[in-house]
């Protein structure tokens, strides 16, 4: 008890030597002016697409590192406002000799409400589905026009308008060009693939919403995969999903047809690698243990971006 009363006197003396360490501690004061954040050697611009009607905002990040002799390749990223960050932020760090430098290009839109650029993401993403096969959740979420079924509107104006723009302003390899999808980005780079599966040398499909429209996306498969067989096509494909994005025992789709995300993503991965296709062809599938939905999106985009730019062309 001595001791104890010694420290407290010695802490009283303390501050009564000291004032100001009594005093409570004062408002800070506002910050400085404020504006928007930037991304260190990224720019954006809005292109007005005559094809899809919409204008879109495009991200680009372009590497500090020079572009080889063919020219940089090039990673294009659904859903640019909110996963073009994480994919130009792989690209700057890895540059220096892990990876081949790209351009990283984010497409989304000139927005800022959340809820406005979901509708126009589900919207130019899905490929046309019937409505009673929509979600209620995404009906609501779609506003009072209630637009799905751009895919192929968005997919040519991404290649049609979009590339050659790119090409024109940056260095770039038109024989290795990746398309990078994410959930309903996912399903578009499905259906990409399987209908345009020259479109693009390598194809990440992340968390793919297969279960759209009553896995009507798998209704392209054998078709893609013939083509394949016949050394028709040699895409480089990856599909990713989080181990959490299905519950234990979730083997069958609910009412609406979603679920089975993983069994999804794993047995389409599986057939597709058992094809023999020609030189070139290579598909390979990664579960990441422990994330959900939207926790393995870093993840998803880190190994995506490696894929499609790891060792040589």
């Amino acid at each position: 008890m001595k001791r104890h009363l010694k420290i407290a006197a010695a802490l009283f003396a303390v501050v009564a030597v000291h004032p100001a360490a009594a005093q409570t501690v004062a408002t800070p004061s506002p910050l400085p002016a404020q504006k928007p954040a930037t991304l260190v050697d990224a720019t954006q611009f809005e292109v007005a697409s005559a094809i899809s009607g919409r204008t879109y905002r495009v991200y680009v990040y372009k590497p500090l590192m020079p572009p080889p002799p063919e020219g940089y390749p090039v990673i294009y990223v659904t859903d640019g406002n909110g996963m073009f960050g994480t994919a130009a932020m792989q690209m700057m760090l890895r540059q220096f000799g892990e990876l081949r430098p790209a351009i990283i290009v984010g497409v989304g839109y000139p927005v800022s409400d959340i809820r406005q650029i979901m509708a126009l993401r589900n919207a130019d993403l899905t490929p046309p589905t019937p409505a009673e096969n929509i979600p209620p959740a995404l009906k609501a979420m779609a506003g009072k026009d209630g637009l799905f079924g751009g895919a192929e509107l968005f997919y040519r104006f991404m290649v049609e308008e979009l590339r050659p723009m790119l090409a024109a302003a940056y260095p770039v390899d038109l024989k290795d060009q990746t398309l990078l999808g994410d959930s309903l980005g996912g399903l578009f780079t499905l259906h990409v693939l399987f209908n345009h599966p020259e479109s693009f040398r390598t194809f990440v499909a992340a968390s793919p919403s297969i279960w759209w429209n009553r896995r009507a996306v798998l209704n392209e498969e054998a078709a893609f995969r013939t083509r394949v067989a016949a050394g028709k096509a040699a895409p480089r494909v990856l599909i990713t999903v989080g181990a959490l994005e299905q519950k234990p025992g979730e083997n069958v789709e609910d009412a609406s047809g979603m679920g089975r995300m993983v069994d999804n993503a794993s047995e389409l991965a599986a057939r597709l690698a058992a094809v023999s296709g020609s030189a070139g062809y290579e598909v390979r599938f990664v579960n990441f243990p422990e994330e959900t939905h939207s926790s393995v999106i870093p993840a998803a985009v880190s190994r995506g971006v490696g894929f499609a730019l790891a060792g040589s062309k």
